[in-house]
């Protein structure tokens, strides 16, 4: 029933309507400010509701209680926003029997529910925004209760529930609750538990008992120290917490993907697992994703796993001291190896605005990120002719305060956007290809959000002997759908490369490279769009043996490790304007005499073929 322009209620409207069994009050959104006003004669306090009742909806239930209604043949009953305070007195031992389900969401004046001892065939119990509710009785008999259950917004709701070990989802997100207590281990097949904003203080170490916990959400609780993990959780979120320290052991590590402690108190975090491990882990097993922006008491990343594909560190100021775990206790693994979903083949290192880095720590990111970029050319090799949808093409973005471009990682050096240099010529017979890592440096202060970005490379292959060339364009972001805070101030180092800078060599001796970087207002699909200056830039390049997947044209692997932790030298000093402009007249251009032979380039999305002479574009 929902017009109701004409229609008021008495409170025996219903009194003799002996057979009534159903009774459905949806309320229209424009009278949901004057429902009761026009539903309810004057001086209504209550209202009849006969016993053979099976269905009653009443949105907007206007009274405080169903004390005058027995609900033994109840199946359903769902009052939205309704204005009760109580359901029933308990002293009237009522039976609840046929009682399948009671939806309850957002009335706002409900204190408690009737204890529901017989409701043992009731399936789902919604509370869902019942600010006031304060209590609940045991529930843990209640063995037919749906296994995802609701406690949203209940903000004076303070004691953990009692309920059936059968539950999988439990969401308390802006409740009262303090504690979650030692009776947490009796929910066995739990696999989510959501207690984000709540007042918890106290996490029981019997939490780490159980075993299907992958889910654990403790974002905004007033927690001042690391809960035990369970041994299969796969992401926690601390973010807003109180916890300062934080040690990451092989057990916490060993399945855990994603942890996220934005805006937390964090100031140290260690990984202790390289004394624990016998043998190389597969990547995809140990922490995937760590974000930690806006900490801005964080001093110590200590001990990082070498791969992790998301490292989002923005607006750490305090931030001092980044190490990485030694590259042999792990053995990067591509999800294009297997059908593991949890493989990442996009990296994004973000370190904007962390102004107090020292050189060691700059040397351990550049170091960890030529060596992933290192590891990824031979998996991309691997892969050359492999179709990849356009979103999920495999890139790598790393991005720190600075404006040097490091001599020791970078042999190709230019002081503007625009370079040149020579491909080392194939002495053996074997066939190999190119991969390239770009370094640029640019004042990001136009930027208002780091993920609005776009880098743009436009770069020609010339093959010798005036075999042609091949033009390539290359379109790089990484893009979050949600909004983000991540504006960035002054001169910033960018380390970038993707699949599409990998490439068969065609006995190719001379490259060149243009770079750009637009800044986009909205998303990076939009066409209005700000340039922001390439001040420098600086190209390194990988040669992979395409039978071996081995690959050269750094220093050794040794010799990178051992730069994780060493100064880099006083020849990352820019270079001058002479040598640059040495190196800008040399750039290759096609002659008159030169054979055009465009094509061969590779297409990774589904709806292109190889060999058409467009620029490639990555997004």
């Amino acid at each position: 029933m929902t017009q109701i322009d004409n229609l008021q209620l008495c409170s025996t409207v219903f009194e003799k309507m002996h057979n009534l069994k159903y009774i459905h009050f949806g309320v229209p959104w424009h009278l949901r400010d004057v429902w009761e006003e026009k539903l309810l004669a004057g001086g209504v306090e209550n209202i009849f509701l006969p016993e053979v009742l099976r269905y009653l909806s009443w949105d907007y239930y206007p009274f405080r209680s169903l004390s005058s209604f027995n609900p033994k043949n109840l199946v359903i009953l769902k009052l939205y926003y309704g204005n009760i305070e109580e359901l029933w007195n308990e002293d009237d031992h009522l039976e609840f029997v046929n009682l399948r389900r009671i939806d309850l969401s957002y009335c706002k004046n409900l204190r408690k529910i009737p204890i529901l001892l017989r409701a043992i065939k009731l399936e789902k119990l919604h509370l869902e925004g019942c600010g006031s509710l304060i209590e609940l009785p045991c529930l843990d008999h209640l063995s037919s209760l749906y296994q995802f259950w609701y406690l949203k917004k209940c903000y004076n709701l303070n004691k953990f529930p009692e309920l059936p070990n059968h539950m999988v989802l439990l969401n308390m997100e802006k409740t009262g609750i303090e504690e979650v207590p030692d009776s947490i281990e009796h929910l066995v097949e739990l696999e989510t538990l959501c207690l984000r904003n709540s007042r918890v203080k106290y996490v029981s170490s019997n939490i780490s008992k159980l075993e299907f916990l992958h889910h654990l959400d403790l974002s905004y609780c007033p927690i001042t120290e690391l809960p035990e993990i369970p041994r299969r959780l796969t992401e926690l979120y601390l973010s807003g917490t109180q916890i300062v320290d934080v040690t990451l052991s092989s057990h916490s590590l060993k399945n855990l993907q994603y942890l996220d402690m934005t805006n937390s108190s964090i100031q140290k975090l260690q990984c202790n697992i390289s004394g624990s491990i016998e043998i190389p882990i597969l990547r995809s097993k140990v922490l995937g994703s760590l974000v930690m922006a806006h900490c801005e008491r964080l001093k110590l990343l200590s001990e990082l796993p070498p791969y992790l594909g998301l490292l989002d560190a923005h607006g750490c100021t305090s931030l001092e001291n980044v190490s990485f775990m030694d590259q042999n206790l792990y053995r990067y693994h591509s999800s294009v190896e297997g059908d593991d979903d949890d493989a990442y083949d996009v990296f994004f290192l973000l370190f904007s605005n962390c102004f107090s880095l020292n050189q060691d720590s700059v040397d351990n990111i550049e170091a960890n990120t030529i060596l992933n970029i290192g590891s990824l050319a031979k998996t991309w090799a691997s892969i050359y002719d492999s179709d990849c949808a356009t979103e999920c093409i495999p890139r790598l973005v790393c991005c720190f305060p600075g404006n040097r471009i490091s001599a020791n990682k970078f042999e190709h050096r230019t002081v503007n956007s625009s370079i040149n240099l020579e491909v080392d010529s194939n002495g053996c017979s074997r066939s190999r290809f190119l991969g390239f890592a770009v370094c640029l440096v640019a004042d990001l202060t136009p930027c208002h959000d780091f993920f609005k970005l776009k880098y743009i490379c436009e770069y020609q292959l010339t093959a010798a002997g005036g075999g042609g060339y091949k033009d390539f364009q290359i379109e790089l972001y990484y893009s979050l759908k949600e909004e983000s805070d991540r504006e960035c101030k002054g001169d910033h180092v960018l380390i970038l490369s993707s699949i599409e800078m990998v490439t068969k060599d065609e006995n190719y001796v001379e490259a060149s490279f243009k770079f750009y970087i637009r800044s986009y207002e909205n998303s990076v699909d939009e066409t209005e769009f700000d340039d922001i200056e390439v001040k420098k830039c600086g190209v390194h390049v990988f040669y992979v043996d395409a039978e071996s997947d081995s690959y050269s044209g750094w220093t050794s692997n040794d010799e990178a490790r051992d730069s994780l932790s060493s100064t880099e030298s006083s020849n990352s000093d820019e270079l001058s304007n002479d040598e640059s402009n040495r190196n800008l007249d040399s750039q290759v251009h096609a002659g008159a005499d030169t054979e055009m032979r465009h094509g061969g380039k590779r297409r990774l999305s589904c709806d292109a073929e190889e060999g058409d002479g467009e620029p490639k574009r990555l997004k």
